[in-house]
């Protein structure tokens, strides 16, 4: 999964790229989890908020093991996209500090790993919803342990 990266120019009606979805038409407005990944329901409408942001990373850094991707040399983090995301919806005005989503409020956010051959695959949702998904290679001695079964780490708020 990579970043959305914006395109020069920033016009009206230009498209730009967005986690999980071909090109979308560029906007002024708030990024919604709804513009920036392949969720659906209340959570696609609602603005990415601080406290989901802090919320995803407090999860990603409770899972025994897990690195993530983009400070581990390339890749994708759910938290690191939020945080970005969530300081630009401060900017405009659409969240405050600590703010938080009705629906990452009210049904949380969490990170799983689960074993499988040759490393681990790391699910993160908020809402119940996958906002990301990678996989890790292991360590032959790593193996060993993860074969005992996944780990999981929820943070609701």
């Amino acid at each position: 999964m990579a970043q959305p990266q914006p395109r020069g120019g920033g016009g009206e009606g230009e498209q730009v790229p967005v986690q999980g979805k071909e090109a979308a038409p560029a906007h002024h407005g708030p990024i919604k989890y709804g513009d920036a990944f392949e969720v659906k329901g209340e959570l696609a409408g609602q603005p990415i908020a601080p406290r989901d942001a802090a919320a995803m990373r407090a999860a990603e850094e409770k899972v025994p093991g897990v690195q993530v991707p983009q400070e581990s040399g390339g890749g994708f983090s759910a938290a690191g996209f939020m945080e970005q995301a969530a300081q630009y919806n401060q900017a405009l005005g659409a969240v405050q500090p600590g703010q938080a989503s009705d629906a990452a409020a009210a049904h949380g956010v969490n990170v799983t790993q689960d074993a499988v051959a040759g490393g681990r695959i790391v699910t993160e949702f908020v809402a119940g919803q996958a906002v990301g998904q990678y996989a890790m290679a292991e360590e032959p001695a790593e193996q060993a342990k993860a074969a005992a079964g996944g780990t999981t780490a929820a943070r609701g708020n």
